[in-house]
């Protein structure tokens, strides 16, 4: 970039305009600032106090759903008409945060019950032959309750966890009563894992498979000095007997402690993805369980928790299997990347260098690039508009381009700011939640990177599968949960037929249409008053149509013929699809998010470009991080209006 070309620095002008404006707007009561803790009552107080309170057998409080519900929606639709931000990047997050609460909260209130439905892996002390033969005599004197005293802690038994604790059946191999995501749940994951054992290989437990050995010599390394199968598993058997928790599925603690209900409903509310990132037990005395923090590694992998509501594009979320009485650690539950390309990791030290040299740094340097680069085309700070309405020209080395080219670097650019912020984003808080002091400390295992699988899927997907790869598997899936939650409420009820083409149809509709409302919620809380928040929302309609179109092509008209192609063409023809319906469609969100500002946000502390001397000359600052970028204090009229303002 020529020098003369970039000596204009309107982005920082317009950073102080903007500013100022939202300051205005504060004043005069047009807007109000994004405050901590007020604006997220809806996401992490209300709906996790409602369903703390168990309500199975209380009709009356699970129809009183209805009014949290029609609270949630009124205060979050307050937040994305009148909340903003004078941080470019929060304005845009505030009608986010409002438009995600309307639609988690009906997923958690209307579109599923997670007090009849929900399960997460729990751990449990494991219960002894002499200590069931207690029971049984127990309860051979009188009715027997349905929930058994475990360290002075009430556990729900149920049918599936009596299966789970019966180690002592007559082929001494076996699951621990359950198929991967066998639940009884209509949002189970319709991918199971492979940690399932042979049903061949179960009925003769003197002699193991080879897929079976090497799931076990992988897990449980000390077994590898044995080759004869009856030592294997009778080191198995010794194992399990000195074995002192297992893993079980608990459902809702309806007659559990204050508490304990509300870890479980505090776990399940933040767990968009359903990965199940709570580790840490309350099902035993907490001295115990500290204690079992200190003992060998066999015990420390039985710490692990998960949600059978996981989301299927990432690697499996069930009970490891129970091989003659033993239950294997989590690694067992294979496979650790999914056939959509999601990964995790099993150490700390891969975990750790996995993010910071896979996704941090570069995604660090290619925000810190498109940050210094493209502020300085007035598209990005004021929108297609910027001539006419601004009088703000185009610098030369842009104005020689032509249209198509100007377009196609600008829709580059735009795509390569998002990934890269995201990646960036989304490592950043895995590497703190695993690493960044007093997080582990208060999190313990909960912090664990087993439940820090990946941002993103294998571009492969978009090769294979064309539009409908791109958004269904390599694009994140933060969000699936909630938006596949209306169309599997109405697949479970009958509504549709599940696979069918109305199904098929309905799924792009619900999940499109809902992402367009959280993209066009956050252009409407920009502080910028010329931003389109309509454009989001034909975009994503048109990502929808988009999608449907390419698989009823794919299937009906070109079937025979797509089928008989190489398959480097077939992967070609996806890709051209893909850039070509994202090259017509694309100006609907690329020329909004220029007008809401975005671009403005500082998105590193320290510009390792500009210390390079790259950029603009009259703001070659190498630390960004001004005063205004900071969250400020703002003291309202009434206590709950005062907090934190981000």
């Amino acid at each position: 970039m020529a020098q003369q070309d970039i000596d204009t620095d309107i982005a920082s002008a317009y950073r102080e305009i903007y500013r100022a404006k939202f300051q205005d707007d504060v004043q005069t009561g047009v807007k109000k600032p994004f405050l901590v803790p007020l604006y997220l009552i809806t996401y992490w107080v209300i709906p996790i106090i409602y369903l703390t309170i168990p309500h199975k057998n209380r009709p009356w409080i699970y129809r009183a759903r209805w009014l949290v519900l029609a609270f949630a929606v009124a205060f979050n639709l307050h937040i994305i008409l009148h909340v903003s931000s004078h941080n470019f990047a929060s304005a845009y997050g505030a009608g986010l945060v409002g438009a995600w609460g309307i639609v988690w909260n009906f997923a958690l209130l209307v579109w599923t019950n997670p007090q009849w439905e929900a399960k997460r892996v729990e751990i449990r002390r494991k219960k002894r032959p002499q200590d069931a033969q207690s029971t049984q005599d127990n309860g051979s004197k009188g009715p027997s309750s349905p929930f058994s005293s475990q360290n002075g802690y009430a556990v729900q038994t149920t049918k599936n966890s009596k299966a789970e604790g019966d180690s002592g059946s007559t082929t001494g191999l076996e699951l621990n009563g359950h198929k991967p995501n066998d639940n009884g749940s209509a949002h189970n994951r319709k991918e199971g894992g492979n940690n399932t054992v042979n049903s061949k290989t179960a009925l003769d437990h003197t002699e193991l498979s080879e897929e079976l050995r090497k799931l076990l010599f992988e897990t449980v390394p000390s077994l590898r000095k044995y080759q004869n199968d009856d030592e294997i598993l009778a080191e198995l058997k010794k194992l399990g007997e000195e074995q002192e928790f297992e893993y079980y599925w608990q459902e809702y603690p309806a007659d559990a402690s204050l508490w304990t209900r509300l870890y479980w409903v505090f776990d399940i509310a933040n767990s968009f993805r359903m990965t199940g990132k709570q580790l840490a037990s309350f099902s035993l005395p907490l001295s115990e369980f500290i204690s079992s923090l200190g003992k060998e590694e066999k015990t420390i992998n039985m710490l692990f928790q998960g949600w059978n509501w996981a989301i299927p594009c990432l690697p499996p979320y069930d009970l490891p299997p129970t091989i003659n009485g033993y239950q294997l650690p989590l690694n067992a539950v294979v496979p650790h990347r999914s056939k959509q390309g999601y990964t995790r990791c099993l150490s700390r030290k891969s975990f750790f260098l996995t993010r910071l040299f896979r996704d941090i740094v570069p995604g660090y340097l290619l925000v810190d690039f498109c940050a210094v680069h493209m502020t300085a085309d007035p598209y990005f700070v004021l929108g297609p508009e910027h001539h006419h309405v601004a009088g703000v020209p185009l610098p030369p080395h842009l104005a020689s381009l032509s249209p198509v080219a100007l377009s196609a670097q600008r829709a580059f650019f735009s795509f390569l700011g998002v990934i890269s912020a995201l990646q960036l984003f989304f490592a950043f808080g895995s590497l703190a939640l695993a690493f960044l002091p007093p997080i582990p400390q208060i999190l313990r295992l909960r912090s664990h990177p087993w439940h820090l699988p990946s941002f993103s899927g294998s571009f492969v997907e978009v090769l294979d599968r064309g539009l409908p790869g791109f958004w269904g598997s390599w694009w994140h899936q933060t969000f699936r949960f909630g938006f596949a939650a209306p169309s599997r409420w109405l697949e479970r009820r009958g509504y549709v037929r599940s696979g069918s083409p109305a199904h098929r149809l309905i799924v792009f509709v619900l999940a499109f249409v809902q992402s367009g409302f959280l993209h066009a919620s956050g252009s409407y809380s920009t502080v910028p008053r010329h931003s389109r928040w309509w454009h989001p929302l034909l975009f994503f309609a048109l990502a929808g149509i988009g999608s449907s179109l390419q698989t009823w092509l794919a299937r009906q008209v070109f079937g025979g013929l797509i089928r008989r192609l190489p398959r480097w063409v077939r992967r070609l023809g996806n890709l051209v699809f893909v850039l070509g319906w994202m090259g017509l469609t694309g100006w609907a969100l690329v020329d909004d998010l220029a007008r809401c500002g975005l671009w403005l946000f500082e998105p590193v502390p320290v510009s390792v470009f500009r210390w390079l001397g790259y950029g603009p000359t009259q703001d070659r600052r190498v630390w960004r991080y001004e005063r205004d970028f900071w969250p400020k204090w703002y003291s309202g009229k009434h206590w709950w209006d005062s907090g934190l303002g981000v």
